[in-house]
């Protein structure tokens, strides 16, 4: 009797271990390659828009420009006019020699080329005290203003008005700011409380609430009763 292997028994066959499934579309990732694959990605991706947001920053204003139509270029001015002061809505405060305020304004103030102490005045208007203590306030088109003599020049047609209730109009006048004095030596036609004036020019200079019509001079008065007369006597303008 002899005996013998059975090798093709199923019983005896060594157990085969199972192959994985292959993915139709290649190796199958894991969650952990995807995440390190979008990390790989926004490395990239974030420095690029960052620099393309920059590039618009520094571009953008350029292109405003250019679809305004507005172009930047250099001007054409001359050495005199750089080296000219202008100002808008200029006010200058001061002090007289009795230690009064005073105010000049102007819509625009230009210092004269070469020269400090001149100061063009672009409708001007001076608000100060006189010596007698009255508020004068006077306006013009425009005006010269000298900082050191504190002297105002006014032309162009000048208003004064005073606060009696009288006010002047002439072409020009000079109103000097240091010692509250104001004068002018062309035509004066003015009005008040008591009549209509006219005249080759004026002055105020005087210790009194007196406007001093100089030159030729009329004079139409209005009709007043005694008390009025008498309750404004000395407060009046005089005539020479």
């Amino acid at each position: 009797m002899s005996l013998r292997a059975d090798t093709d028994s199923p019983e005896r066959r060594p157990a085969t271990r199972p192959q994985p499934k292959r993915h139709p579309g290649g190796p199958r990732r894991g969650p952990f390659t995807d995440h390190s694959h979008f990390v790989s990605v926004m490395k990239i991706a974030l420095p690029a828009l960052a620099a393309l947001l920059l590039g618009l920053v520094v571009v953008w204003p350029k292109l405003s420009r250019l679809d305004s139509g507005f172009k930047l270029g250099f001007a054409n001015l001359s050495p005199k006019a750089v080296d000219t002061l202008v100002m808008k809505n200029a006010r200058y405060f001061g002090i007289d020699e009795s230690n009064r305020p005073f105010a000049v304004t102007a819509e625009t103030a230009t210092q004269a080329p070469g020269d400090q102490d001149l100061i063009y005045l672009v409708n001007p208007k001076a608000d100060f005290t006189s010596t007698s203590g009255a508020n004068i306030v006077v306006d013009a088109v425009a005006g010269i203003y000298h900082q050191s003599t504190k002297v105002l020049d006014l032309s162009g047609g000048v208003n004064l008005y005073h606060d009696t209730g009288y006010e002047i109009h002439t072409p020009t006048a000079t109103v000097e700011l240091a010692n509250n004095s104001a004068r002018g030596f062309d035509p004066v036609e003015g009005h008040g409380p008591q009549g209509a004036i006219s005249s080759a020019g004026f002055e105020i200079t005087g210790k009194r609430h007196d406007i001093t019509f100089t030159g030729k001079s009329q004079l139409n008065l209005r009709a007043v009763s005694h008390k009025a007369q008498d309750k404004g006597r000395g407060k009046g303008a005089k005539t020479q």
